[in-house]
């Protein structure tokens, strides 16, 4: 299960998202399918369920969809925005 984590306080702005941690002295700008998985897991998530969704709403195939999705959750969970939980 993956869900968000930490301080972070986003705002949208179009189709993205701006993101920032006043904790770790970062922010990060998301495109409309990172501001989309953040979307997702307001709400935890298992990672089956993140690539069911994004394949329902954009044109990817299942391969990149699970690679660019597991990179993307990565760099969340590195950056202590996300937490994963194996329950």
């Amino acid at each position: 299960m993956i869900s968000r984590h930490g301080d972070w306080l986003s705002a949208r702005v179009g189709d993205e998202i701006m993101m920032m941690s006043a904790a770790h002295g970062v922010y990060l700008g998301l495109n409309e399918v990172g501001a989309r998985i953040w979307d997702l897991i307001e709400t935890p998530q298992p990672r089956e369920a993140l690539y069911a969704a994004l394949q329902g709403e954009f044109e990817v195939d299942a391969e990149t969809c699970r690679s660019e999705v597991d990179d993307f959750l990565e760099e969340l969970l590195r950056r202590g925005a996300a937490v994963s939980d194996p329950g």
